[in-house]
Order: C-alpha cells, then structure tokens, then sequence
C-alpha cells in the first residue's frame, strides 16, 4: 500500500500561476506568454510524482491529484489555454 504524499502549497500554486500568466508585450501583434516552457515542465514534475503513485495533495482545498487523469483534470481546468497555446505538452515527455 502506498502511503506517500506531497502538498502542493499556496505558495507554489501562485508562482505557477505567476508562470501562466506572464507576458510580453509584441506592440500590434498582441502579447504573448513568457514562462509557458517553465510552468510546462514544472506541471511534468507534478504529472511524474502523480504517475509514481504519490498523492499531490492541494492546499487549501478537497483537491487530491492521484491519477493521471486527477492529475490532468486538474491541470487542464487551471491552465486551460496552455494545451492550445504551447507546443510543449504536459502530458509526455518527448515534446
């Protein structure tokens, strides 16, 4: 029986979402995320301990992340523009 845990914290759930939502300003072309590459690879971080059967636990609410799907529904509902809007995907390593 798997016992281990982790909890993501407040903390860290407002510097991913720093992540997110930082852009640059591109004049007539609009903005455009800064930081995507990063969060994608931090979001991977939580997606492998989820995937290795720990339980990521989010503070602050009944959130637990102990499948891959927990994991992605989660994720997904966060940083919804993510998936449509960077090549690299959370969900694999290889891209």
């Amino acid at each position: 029986m798997n016992n281990k845990e982790h909890t993501l914290t407040l903390e860290r759930l407002t510097e991913l979402d720093a992540l997110y939502e930082a852009t640059e300003d591109m004049g007539i072309l609009g903005r455009r995320p800064i930081y995507w590459g990063i969060l994608v690879e931090e979001l991977r971080q939580i997606r492998r301990q989820v995937e290795a059967g720990v339980k990521v636990k989010i503070e602050g609410t009944q959130t637990v992340l102990d499948t891959w799907s927990s994991f992605y529904s989660w994720a997904h509902g966060r940083y919804h523009t993510l998936e449509d809007g960077y090549d690299s995907w959370i969900g694999d390593d290889n891209s």
